[in-house]
């Protein structure tokens, strides 16, 4: 326990973490026409819907959906820039909320987006930081009150990762529920799909791998053997997590050459840095990180260090 409560949980693992899921949602609402994304479906007339929780998000509260897009780009921009954490977290969830509960055209990612940003709330409530791309560890007072808060954000990691392992067990498992997955043959299906799948060019490349049945019961069944090993991921070591963390953003990166969903890919990037990335090992950032980083003043009662391996 005093080995975990030395370790500091507000680096920029978490950091990283936040800025993909603002982006992912930040492209969303810059690169789709609001009309493609706000419409009226079958049985609705008013656009967009405010029935239930979704009259209090953002979209129905200001009454206008190009104001409130804006909105939502400046807070997003806010939580992909970094600074302050502990008050941008409370205004990422609001926005994921909002745009979850009136946009018609919404995917995994932007429910990954939703639930990973809740769940980083107590983690980025209570970062005493002004940046969350800094790398050395808080130096403060060891007070009940400061061990109090990093037991909060320690809990907050291990919530996040029992939840990614979660998303990818139920992605496995679920896919025996279909017979097309249990019998090997969804890729050759998903990869001829006209609205999902490969382009034209693309599948007759392709045709002769798609047209052996060997290949393509390969090419599924090594997707549930991945999102299985993935689930697995939970028990295992922190130096071998890396090289699923690699093969899980491959993976998603399949997918957008194959079915598009780029803001997917980076929930889910977001998604996999947090469930295997070890939280005390931060990312070597500071050729991009240092020009910003002196643009905002550090905390008076905090300050950072510099620790060794040894330390962590």
């Amino acid at each position: 326990m005093n080995t975990l409560m030395a370790r500091n949980p507000w680096t920029n693992v978490y950091g990283v973490v936040r800025s993909l899921l603002a982006l992912g949602t930040l492209c969303t609402l810059l690169l789709n026409d609001m009309g493609t994304l706000f419409r009226p479906i079958a049985g609705q007339t008013d656009c967009p819907a405010c029935v239930g929780l979704a009259q209090y998000s953002l979209f129905c509260w200001l009454g206008d959906i190009e104001t409130a897009r804006w909105v939502c780009v400046g807070i997003l921009l806010l939580v992909l820039i970094g600074i302050y954490p502990r008050f941008t977290a409370l205004l990422h969830v609001y926005v994921g909320f909002s745009f979850m509960s009136t946009a018609v055209l919404v995917d995994g990612g932007d429910q990954v987006t939703l639930v990973l940003s809740l769940l980083l709330l107590p983690l980025a409530l209570t970062d005493p930081r002004m940046w969350h791309w800094s790398m050395g560890p808080i130096v403060g007072r060891e007070t009940y009150a400061f061990r109090f808060r990093k037991l909060l954000a320690l809990t907050s990691y291990s919530l996040l990762r029992l939840q990614v392992a979660l998303i990818y067990f139920e992605a496995c498992v679920g896919k025996f529920k279909v017979a097309e997955w249990a019998d090997g043959t969804a890729i050759y299906y998903w990869f001829s799909n006209p609205t999902f799948g490969l382009s034209p060019e693309v599948h007759s490349l392709l045709l002769p791998i798609l047209a052996n049945r060997w290949c393509v019961v390969l090419l599924t069944w090594s997707v549930l053997f991945l999102e299985g090993g993935l689930f697995l991921g939970l028990t295992l070591e922190p130096k071998y997590r890396r090289y699923m963390l690699w093969a899980g953003i491959g993976f998603h990166f399949m997918i957008i050459l194959i079915h598009g969903l780029p803001t997917f890919f980076m929930a889910m990037t977001a998604a996999l840095i947090i469930f295997l990335r070890p939280y005390y090992q931060p990312f070597s950032l500071l050729p991009l990180a240092s020009p910003l980083q002196k643009l905002v003043p550090r905390l008076p009662s905090f300050k950072s260090a510099t620790v060794s391996p040894a330390q962590v």
